[in-house]
Parts: C-alpha cells; sequence; structure tokens
C-alpha cells in the first residue's frame, strides 16, 4: 500500500458503516483520500467519522432515488467534486424461491443493484466535469455462480452488478469514467462471525488459499482498480475469493483422494 495515490482526491463509499465499506474507507483514509461515508446506519457512519479525520458523512437510503439525490447534492456542496465511486451497500437474503414474496424480492434487488445503478448515475455529471474518473462495485462470487449464503434475488442481484458494471463500463468510457467490480468469496463480516468455529474452519476447508476472505483483502483491490495503477482496466470483474471458484467448491482432501 502507497501513501499518496489518493491524496486530495474525493472518495465516496456507500455501506461505509461496517464490513467492505468500512474497510475500504479506511484503506482510501490511510492513502490520503478526502472520504464522504454514505450509508443507512447513521450510528455507525458517526463512529466511522470520528475514526477518519476530515471525513463528511450522509445517510442514505440507496433503494430511494430522492435520499440517493440528496445525499449527493450535500456530498457535492461539501467537497465540490467526486473522484472515485464505490458501490458497497448490499443486503443478502434467506428466503427460499417458493417462499419469496415480491417485498422481498424488491428489498434486495432495489439495494444491491438499483442502489449500485443510481449512486453510479450520480456522479456521472461532476466526473464528466473534472474530466474522468473511477467507479467500483462490490459484487459478488454469486454474480459468477449460484450463491449458497443467499437466496435467488441475491444472486440476480449481484449478477445484475456485474452485467450493468460491463454496460457502465462501456458507455462511460466516452467520458473517461472507469467501471469495474470486485468479486468477493466468503468474507469475513459480521454476519460471517455469528457461525461457530467449526462451520468457519469448514468453509475455510474449502478455499484453497486456506482461509476466509477479510474485507481488508477486498478493501485492496477495490484501491487498485481505483487508482491510477489500473488506469486501462474497465469492464473488470476482479474474483477476490481464495480461488474458491476455480475450485468448484472442492476441498484439497476430496480433489486429491481421488487421484494418484
Amino acid at each position: 500500500m502507497r501513501g499518496d495515490r489518493f491524496t486530495d482526491k474525493v472518495a465516496v463509499v456507500t455501506g461505509a458503516a461496517s464490513g467492505i465499506g468500512a474497510a475500504a474507507a479506511r484503506a482510501f483514509a490511510a492513502e490520503g483520500a478526502k472520504l464522504a461515508l454514505l450509508d443507512s446506519n447513521q450510528e455507525g457512519l458517526r463512529e466511522m467519522a470520528k475514526e477518519i479525520a476530515g471525513s463528511g458523512y450522509f445517510v442514505v437510503d440507496v433503494a430511494s432515488g430522492a435520499s440517493i439525490k440528496a445525499a449527493f447534492d450535500a456530498v457535492l456542496q461539501a467537497f465540490g467534486t467526486v473522484h472515485v465511486l464505490v458501490n458497497s451497500a448490499g443486503v443478502i437474503g434467506k428466503w427460499t424461491l417458493q417462499n419469496m414474496t415480491e417485498v422481498e424480492w424488491d428489498r434486495v434487488l432495489d439495494i444491491n443493484l438499483k442502489g449500485t445503478a443510481l449512486c453510479t448515475q450520480a456522479v456521472i455529471a461532476p466526473m464528466r466535469a473534472r474530466g474522468g474518473g473511477a467507479v467500483v462495485n462490490v459484487s459478488s462470487m454469486a454474480g459468477k455462480r449460484v450463491s449458497y449464503a443467499g437466496a435467488a434475488n441475491y444472486t440476480a442481484s449481484k449478477t445484475g452488478v456485474v452485467g450493468f458494471t460491463w454496460h457502465a463500463a462501456f458507455e462511460l468510457a466516452a467520458y473517461k469514467i472507469r467501471v469495474n467490480a470486485v468479486c468477493p468469496g466468503p468474507t469475513i463480516t459480521g454476519m460471517t462471525r455469528k457461525r461457530t468455529p467449526e462451520q468457519l474452519a469448514a468453509t475455510a476447508a474449502r478455499i484453497p488459499l486456506g482461509r476466509w476472505v477479510l474485507p481488508e483483502d477486498v478493501a485492496n483491490a477495490i484501491l487498485f482498480l481505483a487508482s491510477d495503477e489500473a488506469a486501462m482496466c474497465t469492464g473488470t470483474a476482479l474474483d477476490v475469493d481464495g480461488g474458491i471458484l476455480v475450485s468448484n467448491g472442492s476441498s484439497y482432501e476430496e480433489y486429491f483422494a481421488s487421484r494418484t
């Protein structure tokens, strides 16, 4: 990690109160960025703003176009421009398809996919005005296969984020705005910490690199894609999964047991 890649640049991070969003915000701040922290969790945002000197926090419901507009208007009033947007706000669902209500379907799609699209839309004008920028969307390995942790609406939303990333990358390249995504594998967050040590170990055994993904691992990938070091990367969906996609979920014990 370098300390100067984002000096004096304004980075907006949604979902900044916890998990991957919080890790990304800390990482940008460590490299000199000015942080605009967005989340629906006002108390969590206050704590993050106390931790990151000079940051501003803005309460937002990313499922609401009106709320997004108000938040980004406030960001531009406070910071003047936007260099980087990280769309990290997201939720997961646990209903089976046969039991899923329309309300539950919409909740996950509205936050994960519509929110990503509308927040991206909100930064196009300020990024165009300054000659370009970088957007990094947080998808999931569920964007490339079935989600075992989430439900059909989660898989659909994260696949949609990858598709949106591709299309936005093509369209916005005309304005020198790069759009990329990260696809985390099993990541230690507040939700996964509720699992038993045995459950955590069983999942780790199926990850070729031998451990769970940390939010900081994903943050490092986000910073790379947002930086000038990735100047010719757009439309990329970068896996940060410890190799679980290439393993197809098989453990090394299972793999080697059937081979000589």
